[in-house]
């Protein structure tokens, strides 16, 4: 987003806007439940650049994939290219 990052919500309880105004994006993955956990069908592939928020997260840092032991796997692989 541009300026800042903190989210108002409007009264619909759906709408979500920027306190400044400024303009955002949101994005979601479509997740596939395994026997082992989710995988994201939406997720990244080898020439996915790694965005900030997954360098600097505090809870997670690098690609997130999903939960599986196959998405983990292929998180690991992508992170440490």
């Amino acid at each position: 987003c541009e300026g800042f990052a903190d989210a108002y919500m409007w009264q619909d309880d759906w709408t979500a806007t920027t306190t400044d105004g400024g303009r955002s994006a949101q994005f979601e993955h479509t997740l596939l439940v395994t026997e082992d956990g989710v995988e994201a069908l939406t997720g990244k592939i080898e020439t996915s650049p790694l965005q900030f928020w997954e360098e600097e997260s505090a809870i997670r840092k690098g690609i997130w994939l999903g939960t599986s032991e196959n998405a983990r796997a292929r998180a690991e692989e992508l992170s440490n290219r």
